[in-house]
């Protein structure tokens, strides 16, 4: 059963993958660094409706889990692999997840939005920050080292 979270405004897929449309995710060591970057943005200002924190268990196993996806969304999924783009990410999601970690989700569907978000991530940093635009997805923060051969 392929699920969807109502928190998102724009649905969370595209050609099948986890994609959250005009979203931020940034990932955490665990919920309750999650939970605090997520306060921090409605103290700012930010609206409740528009920022979330999840544990890697609920995105892993409820946004990310489309096991019964229809033959086009598995044919599309396999493009996005082989593009190298939401699949890699999803990777990291899953392993991120499986150490314990947690997401925070907000909605960023304009420049102001994310200038806003930098400022917040100063203070409560993830490990990264992504925003899923119309096309691409924008890295925000990425404080992983990656070893390239």
């Amino acid at each position: 059963m392929i699920r969807h979270w109502a928190f998102f405004k724009q649905g969370d897929t595209s050609f099948g993958t986890f994609y959250p449309k005009h979203y931020i995710v940034a990932g955490y060591a665990c919920i309750k660094d999650a939970e605090a970057a997520e306060r921090a943005f409605t103290e700012s200002g930010v609206d409740v409706d528009d920022v979330r924190a999840a544990s890697g268990d609920f995105v892993i196993n409820q946004l990310e889990a489309h096991h019964e996806a229809n033959w086009l969304q598995r044919a599309q999924s396999h493009i996005a692999e082989f593009a190298g783009t939401e699949a890699g990410f999803l990777e990291d999601d899953a392993e991120l997840a499986r150490k314990g970690g947690a997401f925070l989700f907000l909605f960023a569907p304009r420049d102001h939005h994310v200038a806003h978000a930098r400022i917040i991530f100063e203070r409560h940093r993830p490990h990264y920050a992504r925003r899923y635009l119309q096309v691409a997805i924008e890295r925000i923060i990425d404080t992983r080292v990656r070893v390239v051969d």
